[in-house]
């Protein structure tokens, strides 16, 4: 199975911006890893706004996502992830095409705590 890689981001496509905070952003992209370096894009879905943390956690799963690269999550959903067994990554700012980039040459770190203080009152700024 190829892995697939969720990422938050302020637009649709590989050449947008990864967004600074994983329940805030504008989009979800996924992005297939092929092999020998390449990916394709696969999904980009609009975020609408959620009920709680855990529903864009599980529609990540259920697009069958292997790894997310975040620069901002909060505890809730970060727990949620490694209920799922989602892997995550520290990204950095910048393109998604730039952090993909970055995850293939193993230049990303395991995320391992959530990296907001709190995201219950969304009124933080990142």
């Amino acid at each position: 199975m190829n892995r697939i890689i969720g990422i938050p981001a302020d637009g649709a496509e590989l050449s947008d911006n990864v967004s600074p905070h994983f329940g805030h952003c504008r989009y979800f992209v996924g992005v297939e890893l092929i092999e020998n370096g390449k990916f394709k894009k696969i999904f980009s879905i609009s975020n609408e706004g959620h009920a709680g943390c855990m529903e864009p956690v599980m529609n990540m799963k259920q697009r069958n996502v292997t790894d997310m690269i975040l620069t901002g999550i909060g505890m809730r959903p970060f727990m949620g992830f490694q209920q799922v067994q989602i892997n995550l990554y520290r990204g950095v700012e910048g393109t998604i095409e730039k952090n993909i980039r970055m995850l293939l040459e193993n230049q990303l770190k395991i995320l391992s705590d959530a990296s907001c203080a709190s995201n219950s009152e969304h009124n933080h700024i990142h």
